[in-house]
């Protein structure tokens, strides 16, 4: 974020009752968001370490585990957002700003957009897995995938988290916010570690490329749609094979 954005109109230039009254709706609005997002991170770390706490007890009951597991999962995926609108609006407190600036306003929800998301997911989807299998088949070492064993037996409301919003809020974080903090390169390797509690280094590999081209779209578009449809793309794949298979 290059400056601090000033809100509706600034102080200085305000002359009217009206402005006024804009002004401070604006401002009032906007601390209010922020608030409510303090106190969401806030509940959203007591029940991350709740449902932690709970499960360490019930490993030996399966249903139960997962069920709390995959809360803890899902918890976890909205704190991401949750951190990132938190600092935001503490640094700038202004929400229109802090959603252009995260590439997901309304104008950047473009067919463009889209089909380079689509594209990125075939390019995933054809060119990387591929590419893995070949290299696997000729040098002959294994690059097994843990995800089918780590993610059955979950409620199915998980499965649909996965792909709907899970997606979301992890571009968010990865993309729309460490991109233009700390480069392409550290927030894909960042993003490609978090998803190495799979134990795989195929699903490490292909995180990584995944996110070094991602974040390449992100700064291209300034959209983050990009993104975000493909990860949708590829979480719903992963999803639907689970259930096939």
């Amino acid at each position: 974020m290059n400056k601090k954005p000033k809100l509706s109109k600034p102080m200085s230039k305000i002359k009217t009752k009206k402005e006024l009254k804009i002004f401070n709706q604006d401002l009032n609005y906007n601390k209010k968001i922020k608030y409510i997002t303090y106190l969401l991170l806030i509940l959203s770390f007591i029940s991350l370490l709740y449902f932690l706490y709970l499960s360490s007890f019930t490993i030996s009951q399966l249903l139960l585990y997962n069920y709390l597991n995959s809360n803890s999962t899902i918890v976890l995926s909205l704190i991401f957002p949750l951190i990132v609108f938190s600092y935001l609006l503490h640094k700038t407190n202004n929400l229109d700003f802090i959603i252009q600036n995260l590439g997901i306003s309304r104008d950047k929800l473009t067919l463009k957009n889209i089909f380079l998301g689509l594209a990125l997911f075939i390019v995933m989807l054809v060119g990387v897995e591929l590419s893995l299998s070949l290299f696997s088949q000729i040098t002959h070492i294994p690059l097994p995938t843990n995800v089918k064993q780590l993610l059955e037996g979950y409620p199915i409301f998980f499965y649909l988290f996965t792909f709907l919003i899970a997606p979301i809020n992890e571009e968010i974080m990865f993309r729309g916010f460490l991109v233009s903090r700390i480069g392409i390169i550290p927030s894909a390797l960042i993003f490609a570690l978090f998803h190495f509690g799979y134990f795989s280094v195929s699903e490490f590999i292909a995180a990584l490329i995944f996110g070094l081209i991602a974040g390449y779209l992100f700064k291209k578009t300034k959209s983050l749609y990009v993104s975000i449809t493909a990860h949708m793309l590829l979480n719903f794949l992963t999803v639907f094979i689970l259930f096939l298979i």
